[in-house]
């Protein structure tokens, strides 16, 4: 072939594959076998590495490439990622729903409803092109909501994101060239299952749950580990000139799927808490057969006017709710209770159960909070309990489950009269719950001192984990000053 008969195979390759990639990726609708795509890509491949000068970066050979990354490094949002309010109850949303009607005065409310997906949070930037449309130039994590990590590397090999948006899409919804989306990362139960399999075949512990995955997954610094994860990205907020797209949430998502995103088909418009419980309560009975995690639903006020109006509180937009599923639970058996010393000296009851599965994850320790809940509770080594994952996330022990299946116990547990730890006598104030140790030296005290220090939201050391702060503790550094330099 002549050379532009090769520039000419090449964009045409390059089309059909971003075209079954997105019937692929995105809308879930395979046009062509496996092998017919990969016949596609390896001739793709094969011509440019005969004729460099014509890759590209938003070419589909170049989600994956390059030499692992080092390091992540820290970039700051355009505007802050905020968490969401939670609501756990039909009386919560009608008092949400309330406050949303008074603050919006004569403005219209009415609301978008969308599965909560169980994922991790990320902001992709795209910048002009020279061809007149735009490029995918960063991918950045939550983070603290503040500042993120640039992992643009991995981003890019997620086949649901578009490396590039094309400038008639950019012209029809008179979009700026320079633009963000924001969406959650999330990893598919059966690419869940995959990893477990591997991992099992390695010698490996399971993965906990395929959010925890996902995660892991994107802070992987090898991104052709991340290729082989199948995340996909699900788009559900877009923002030009740093703020969100004036049409509105439910105009937003029809853009977002307009450009070429993927975007959850589960969503509808509600305008009454009666109709926001009923697409509560659809979602939950979809929940299992959904191929990937939800733990509820979001509901966001539809027009931008009304968004504006309402504004945010310091954590979050007053303008959208998250309604978190009722916690799963289990029936388990309490082995034994174990108790930890924190930095301020409390010590904290822990029951260490049979591991059971409980809303995802294998649950084998629950909290306890302090001794009067165990009092409480009436609770005894041995006995049959219903554990909670409270909204959730947070194991807890609810009750004691007692019937002709689950004998009681038969050992009270004691509360200890001295630290754990250090072996000093523990103390309870007068109108306090907890007992704690008082004793300055307490290794304990000054090792999770040392882990809260060198945490992500206070110093932000790298390499200053539980493990080093352990060896500091068992080498006796700490028994004589706070701070251990190793």
């Amino acid at each position: 072939m002549t050379e532009p008969d090769v520039a000419r195979r090449v964009e045409k390759l390059r089309d059909e594959i971003r075209h079954h990639e997105h019937l692929y990726y995105v809308l879930d609708k395979p046009a062509i076998s496996d092998a017919e795509f990969d016949a596609r890509m390896k001739e793709l491949k094969r011509l440019e590495a005969a004729h460099p000068e014509l890759v590209t970066a938003d070419s589909p050979t170049q989600r994956v490439g390059g030499k692992p990354a080092e390091g992540f490094r820290k970039v700051r949002h355009s505007r802050p990622m905020l968490s969401l309010d939670n609501a756990y109850s039909e009386e919560e949303l009608a008092d949400w729903n309330r406050r949303v009607h008074e603050l919006a005065g004569n403005l219209p409310v009415e609301y978008t409803a969308e599965l909560k997906l169980d994922g991790l949070s990320v902001a992709l930037h795209y910048q002009p092109d020279e061809a007149g449309g735009a490029l995918l130039s960063a991918g950045v994590t939550r983070g603290d909501g503040q500042v993120g990590e640039d992992i643009t590397t991995n981003i890019r090999t997620i086949r649901s994101v578009p490396l590039s948006i094309p400038p008639e899409k950019l012209q029809k919804l008179r979009l700026p060239r320079e633009f963000e989306v924001r969406g959650e990362c999330v990893m598919p139960e059966a690419a869940f299952e995959r990893l477990n399999e591997e991992r099992e075949r390695e010698g490996l512990p399971p993965a906990v749950n395929p959010r925890n995955a996902a995660a892991g997954t994107l802070r992987t610094l090898e991104p052709s580990i991340v290729a082989n994860r199948r995340l996909v990205f699900y788009a559900y907020f877009l923002l030009a000139g740093g703020d969100y797209w004036p049409q509105g949430q439910t105009a937003t998502l029809d853009a977002l799927t307009a450009l070429g995103f993927r975007v959850n088909p589960h969503r509808g418009r509600v305008d009454t808490v009666a109709a926001m419980m009923k697409f509560v309560a659809e979602a939950e009975k979809q929940r299992a057969t959904l191929g990937y995690e939800i733990d509820g639903v979001v509901l966001k006020v539809d027009a931008h006017a009304t968004q504006q109006r309402l504004g945010y509180t310091g954590r979050a937009p007053r303008w959208a709710i998250a309604y978190k599923f009722t916690a799963e639970s289990a029936v388990t058996r309490l082995e034994d209770i174990m108790i930890t010393v924190g930095r301020s000296g409390k010590l904290t009851p822990t029951a260490m159960l049979t591991p059971i599965f409980v809303g995802g994850v294998t649950v084998s320790r629950a909290t306890l909070h302090n001794a009067d809940f165990i009092e409480r509770k009436g609770l005894l080594i041995g006995d049959w309990v219903r554990v909670e994952r409270g909204g959730d996330v947070i194991p807890k022990v609810v009750e004691v489950v007692e019937d002709a299946d689950h004998p009681r116990g038969n050992r009270r547990f004691s509360y200890p009269s001295i630290c754990p730890e250090c072996g000093n006598a523990v103390v309870r104030e007068e109108g306090e719950a907890d007992w704690r140790c008082v004793n300055a030296d307490c290794p304990a005290k000054l090792r999770e001192s040392l882990l809260h220090f060198g945490a992500r939201g206070v110093m932000n050391i790298e390499g200053l984990g539980e493990p080093q702060c352990n060896n500091c503790s068992s080498a006796g550094w700490c028994g004589a000053s706070p701070i251990c330099i190793g």
